[in-house]
């Protein structure tokens, strides 16, 4: 990403002056808007341009991984907070979608076991999960007959149009929205953060970085700490109703819901072609494509019928352990930031963003600290 010299402002310009801006116009952007009193908003495209606006709609308990998983990887008492976390994350989502009038659910959930190995996993995640006191039920066949294996349902999750969301967060927040705003450079200095954009410069004594997959564009501090990920989508158009939860399986590879209007939406197969994903690029490809149609045809034939009412891609930004990455930059504790979000921004993004703004304040992050990789924890204050 770069902007030219012809694109931007005299040089000369003086910049406006402001006390909070927030670099992106995502769900965790308007999010940190809301909450910091930001005054000005800017984005390289439009409100929910990436991810926010490309995703599969899943509010769900838990992360990727099954519960299982994530207790042999991060610990238990990690993994049992990191499960909490998604609920308090989820409730916190549906509080402000209801308040705001924004499109939103409480449908529960489908985690399908798509081979032998992950129904033995399910179970296992399943046993855990009741040991530890969450609300889920486990299915040891198929409920919904469709050729998985088995099922844990979490009746209290759901589904959101995030897009709609994001957008009224933002205009809740009273922030001055400047969109086709690409920022390209950053500067310190001794009056504030100096935000040099495609459309103008900004004075800030408080600069909020939620720009996701693009952080190590625009941030060298990311560069490998934030990879991009493209997931692919289709949607049917819209037929009878066959699907009532939210729903997953392949250990989150494969992702799919009906909405209210009767769209089938199906996104996944990243998996399959793990380096040609890895690009910032948001266009279709037929590999992905061929496989989400294959899915359909397989599990759905009814809506495999149906024609295809769109297809699209969004880029996701990944963390090395798949956890957000929130925090300050030691070389300028000015910017903050709030990102790598590793495909769960809607699980996550909030109750991470309140975690950076807490920090902010005086109370040090826990679970999504930036300082948690000893390689890169000097780069961060």
């Amino acid at each position: 990403m770069s902007v030219g010299l012809w694109q931007t402002p005299e040089p000369t310009a003086q910049p406006q002056l402001v006390q909070t801006l927030v670099i992106g116009a995502g769900l965790i952007g308007s999010y940190l808007a809301l909450q910091s009193q930001a005054d000005v908003v800017l984005d390289a495209r439009h409100v929910a341009g990436g991810a926010s606006g490309r995703n599969g709609g899943l509010l769900l308990t838990g992360i990727a991984n099954s519960y299982q998983a994530a207790c042999a990887e991060y610990g238990r008492d990690l993994a049992q907070s990191l499960w909490r976390t998604t609920i308090r994350n989820r409730e916190l989502m549906i509080e402000w979608a209801t308040k705001l009038g924004s499109p939103v659910r409480r449908c529960g959930s489908l985690i399908f076991a798509y081979s032998e190995q992950e129904h033995a996993e399910l179970a296992h995640a399943a046993a855990l999960m009741h040991e530890d006191g969450f609300s889920t039920e486990w299915h040891a066949e198929d409920p919904t007959k469709r050729g998985f294996w088995g099922a844990l349902h979490n009746p209290d999750d759901g589904a959101i149009q995030a897009a709609l969301l994001t957008a009224a967060l933002l205009r809740e927040s009273g922030a001055q929205l400047y969109e086709a705003s690409e920022v390209y450079a950053l500067e310190s200095t001794a009056d504030g953060v100096l935000v040099r954009s495609r459309t103008g410069n900004w004075l800030a004594q408080r600069v909020l970085v939620a720009t996701n997959a693009w952080t190590g564009l625009l941030l060298p501090e990311f560069s490998q700490l934030v990879i991009p990920a493209r997931g692919q989508l289709l949607a049917t158009a819209p037929i009878e109703p066959i699907l009532s939860q939210a729903c997953y399986c392949d250990y989150g590879f494969t992702y799919f819901q009906q909405t209210p209007a009767g769209n089938l939406v199906l996104g996944g197969f990243r998996n399959r072609a793990v380096a040609e994903e890895q690009t910032f690029a948001d266009c279709t490809t037929p590999l992905i494509q061929d496989l989400l149609d294959g899915f359909l045809q397989r599990h759905f034939p009814e809506a495999a019928a149906a024609p295809i009412e769109r297809r699209w891609a969004g880029t996701m930004g990944f963390a090395p352990d798949h956890r957000p990455l929130v925090g300050r930059l030691r070389r300028d504790d000015r910017i903050a930031f709030a990102v790598g979000f590793s495909g769960h921004g809607l699980g996550l993004g909030l109750v991470a963003a309140d975690e950076l703004l807490a920090e902010l304040a005086g109370t040090p992050a826990a679970l999504f600290s930036a300082r948690r990789f000893s390689e890169t924890a000097h780069l961060f204050s």
